[in-house]
């Protein structure tokens, strides 16, 4: 079952400085519209390439096409789908060079066959001079800051460092409409930073990438991480800065607690495959690929433990947010907490967390036994508890050098220089987890309770 998305009329507002992109489904005629908001864009429109302002605008569009296309609906596997989009170009002959490089990276992303052609741009897009505060500051370096507990250590690792005193850090965020947490948590972070460090860093300013739409959108955000990238790789042409993806190596290879969790369970938003695959795509249209994960090797909790300022960090933690299921509080026993406490972004961050004083609110324990509305439906066999489960039966099995390289390899992960030190990773990564348990309570117990 292919999916053809028809790209139609477009326009640019310049007194709300907004792009508008009309979609639909050419077989169902269902109809959406990218909301694009981004203040700054005209101003970086008129230092940026083509070619960047192009990789902004495709990944707004994957990112979008990606919300409007429903799994269940448009699959046949109940899982991938196919789908053909014709993308709207400045530099066509260029990105057609990318082509097959492009496809590998958004089907490795997001876990479907995309067909990618491009046709020329009509958009109009108005420039504007640069704020003198892009150009006369130096931007060392360029964050993705997403209002989690990884991306706010990258910020603080940077800020603290000895050898950038004297330099200043460009933050890049994104806000969808649907998700208006992280926006939130994004804006508590920056303002509770010491006023040192906030007068050394730039936050480009809201932007929004909304899908306006009337079917039943996707909800997974799998192609997240390239509006993220997008953005960044747009703000970082003028220098060619180098970009940072702050991010815990045990999330970035999401191993997968169970064979069953390989595939729909398992994002790729940060992979070192993903990562890789995105830089040739950049390289071909001879873009900045300085794209980096300097935690890649590193648990949560050792980067916890290793940021460079960790009283500034213990005071500022409570604010960030790790949840992946932040809005789903009927169940929860604590439902003013901030967390659920029991998905395994919750889960790791518990972890992570032991060696210092964790004020995060929590809905749940992991040692929780009951859950629904009447109390009487046991947790570890409810759809809250899945997650719970699965970790238990990861921790309950043995584990070889081999096995860890099998399913590393499953994953797509292919470079051998860097076999060793995931495996190493691995092994950590269960290691803190079930250190948790141990403190929480008896594993032994729970994986029995659990029919494991």
């Amino acid at each position: 079952m292919e999916v053809e998305i028809i790209i139609e009329d477009s326009n640019f507002s310049k007194k709300d400085k907004k792009i508008d992109i009309r979609i639909k489904n050419s077989k169902t005629n269902e109809e959406g519209v990218i909301k694009i908001n981004f203040p700054e864009f005209c101003e970086f429109a008129s230092v940026s390439s083509s070619t960047a302002i192009d990789f902004f605008l495709i990944s707004s569009m994957i990112y979008s096409i990606d919300r409007f296309v429903n799994r269940k609906l448009n699959s046949e596997d109940g899982w991938s789908r196919n789908i053909k989009v014709v993308l709207p170009v400045f530099s066509k002959e260029l990105w057609k060079s990318s082509i097959d490089e492009l496809q590998q990276t958004l089907s490795f992303l997001t876990g479907d066959y995309w067909n990618i052609d491009f046709k020329d741009s009509i958009i109009e897009i108005p420039t504007k001079i640069i704020s003198l505060d892009y150009v006369d500051k130096f931007y060392k370096q360029v964050n993705l800051f997403s209002g989690g507990l990884d991306s706010l250590i990258g910020a603080i690792d940077f800020l603290a460092s000895p050898s950038n005193k004297q330099e200043n850090l460009l933050l890049v965020s994104h806000f969808d409409s649907q998700m208006k947490g992280p926006n939130y948590d994004q804006n508590i972070l920056i303002s509770k930073l010491p006023t040192e460090y906030q007068n050394r860093i730039k936050r480009v300013s809201l932007v929004e990438v909304t899908l306006k739409s009337t079917n039943n959108k996707e909800k997974t955000f799998r192609s997240r991480s390239i509006l993220f990238l997008g953005i960044a790789v747009l703000v970082s042409d003028m220098r060619k800065t180098p970009i940072i993806v702050p991010e815990n190596g045990s999330v970035s290879l999401n191993f997968p607690l169970s064979s069953s969790r390989r595939g729909a369970c398992s994002t790729r938003t940060t992979h070192p495959k993903f990562i890789s695959l995105l830089k040739k795509t950049l390289d071909k249209v001879n873009l900045n690929s300085d794209i980096e994960n300097p935690y890649e090797f590193q648990t949560k909790g050792e980067m916890v433990k290793m940021c460079l300022n960790t009283s500034l960090l213990k005071q500022m933690v409570k604010f960030s947010n790790s949840c992946g299921k932040r809005g789903h509080v009927i169940n929860r026993d604590n439902r003013n907490s901030s967390h659920c406490g029991v998905c395994m972004p919750c889960t790791y961050r518990k972890a992570s967390l032991l060696s210092i004083k964790d004020q995060t609110t929590y809905g749940d324990d992991i040692n929780k036994k009951l859950t629904g509305r009447n109390k009487t439906t046991p947790f570890l066999l409810s759809g809250q508890g899945q997650d719970l489960k699965a970790m238990l039966d990861f921790l309950g099995i043995k584990l070889s050098d081999e096995d860890i390289m099998k399913e590393l390899t499953i994953g797509g992960v292919d470079n051998d220089d860097k076999f060793g030190n995931f495996i190493s990773l691995i092994n950590k990564t269960r290691k803190e987890l079930r250190d948790l348990v141990d403190k929480s309570c008896n594993i032994q117990e729970r994986r029995k309770m659990a029919g494991l």
